[in-house]
């Protein structure tokens, strides 16, 4: 309770204490009874008074306690205070903190996302790519591993077309080099597939191909490729095991005793690629002869054959493979094809030298250097015949 209460309540109790004298002297000139009453009156007055006195002090009693609640509630706002201030450093500070982190770590998984997807477009395909290559590359060293080991274990020597005792004895002298002159006369299996790809086109459509001297047989996974019916003919043992384990359909015999066992008009297509000069002129004439039999009305035969045309060629490296018989013209071959009852319609010089053995290159230019015509003719001129084409390929059409 506050001081201007206590002072008025002070002055009421002064004020009913005089009030009380001037009833006592009252009560003194009254009769004793009246004067009884009067007595009890101011008794019951004063116990009215120390009532109201306690009640006084218990709401002095109550307001400092209202006092005490203001103070913790001043504290209390206080506090809240302060903890708002630190809820807004919070904020502040360690949520822009958590929100810079967060940041960061988008950016981290971006470029994580980023590099994934590389991987996933790029290396991984690029390593998937050099993988497959392996393999295959791996697959056809087994397959040529195996070829020679079945050639040593065969001792199976090369066909050569020389009949009694000639054939015997140039056979026997080639078994031992006999593996080193397929695989360096044939060429690795990349290079004859990439050859033979432009043969394709002239093959789909024709029903059966058969491939004379099919060797490991690249022309006919070609052709299995483009769906393309196919069977090949190879005397050697041991490439047409090696044909066989890739699931080619080979005969191994001699080429032509298997034209003779094939039916008149049963085949679209017959292809030989550096076969006809291991003929002699009375065995191509054989079997060209069989090639028109077997072959359907309109069908056509594609043969290659190292070009003559060529000097190097026809003077020194025609001779490297002692199977040769003898070069091969293509004038003469037309002759062959005329006397077999067939007729040419395509002649086609193919794999000259590479540029860099050329004797005028490409790239050498004339302005500086005085030009002779004649010597520039003469130039040209030999390059066609020692660097030009190395092979022919020669399409002809059963009638």
């Amino acid at each position: 309770m506050s001081g201007s209460g206590r002072e008025r309540r002070s002055t009421e109790r002064n004020a009913k204490g005089s009030h009380h004298g001037v009833m006592r002297a009252l009560a003194a000139m009254l009769p004793w009874r009246m004067a009884a009453k009067i007595r009890e009156a101011g008794r019951r007055s004063d116990r009215i008074e120390e009532r109201l006195d306690g009640i006084e002090g218990r709401l002095d009693g109550l307001s400092e306690a209202i006092g005490g609640v203001s103070e913790r509630q001043d504290l209390g706002e206080s506090t809240l205070r302060v903890l708002q201030d630190l809820l807004e450093t919070i904020n502040t500070i360690r949520l822009s903190d958590i929100d810079r982190r967060m940041d960061q770590l988008s950016e981290g998984l971006g470029q994580a996302s980023g590099e994934i997807t590389r991987l996933r477009d790029g290396l991984i395909p690029a390593a998937e790519g050099r993988w497959n290559a392996l393999f295959e590359r791996l697959a056809f060293e087994l397959e040529e591993i195996a070829s020679l080991v079945e050639r040593i274990l065969v001792s199976e020597p090369l066909p050569v077309y020389q009949p009694g005792s000639t054939e015997r004895e140039l056979s026997q002298g080639l078994t031992k080099v006999q593996p080193l002159l397929v695989e360096a006369f044939r060429g690795s299996e990349a290079e004859i597939g990439h050859r033979m790809e432009s043969v394709l086109p002239l093959l789909v459509d024709r029903g059966l191909v058969l491939d004379l001297g099919c060797g490991r047989g690249e022309l006919l996974v070609l052709l299995r490729e483009a769906g393309v019916d196919a069977r090949g003919i190879e005397s050697d043992g041991a490439l047409v095991q090696g044909a066989l384990r890739r699931g080619l359909d080979v005969d191994q015999a001699d080429i032509l005793e298997a034209l003779r066992a094939c039916d008149a008009g049963s085949v679209g297509a017959v292809t030989a690629f550096h076969v006809f000069e291991h003929f002699s002129g009375f065995q191509l004439s054989e079997v060209l002869e069989e090639c028109r039999r077997v072959l359907r009305p309109g069908g056509i035969v594609v043969v290659e054959c190292p070009n003559p045309h060529n000097l190097r060629v026809g003077a020194t490296l025609f001779w490297q493979d002692p199977t040769h018989v003898r070069p091969l013209l293509p004038e003469t071959l037309t002759l062959f094809f005329k006397a077999a009852g067939m007729s040419v319609q395509g002649l086609e010089f193919l794999h000259p030298f590479p540029e860099e053995q050329h004797l005028r290159r490409a790239d050498a230019g004339t302005a500086d250097r005085k030009v002779d015509h004649r010597l520039d003719r003469l130039e040209t001129r030999l390059d066609d015949l020692m660097n030009g084409p190395r092979d022919f390929r020669m399409v002809a059409v059963n009638k």
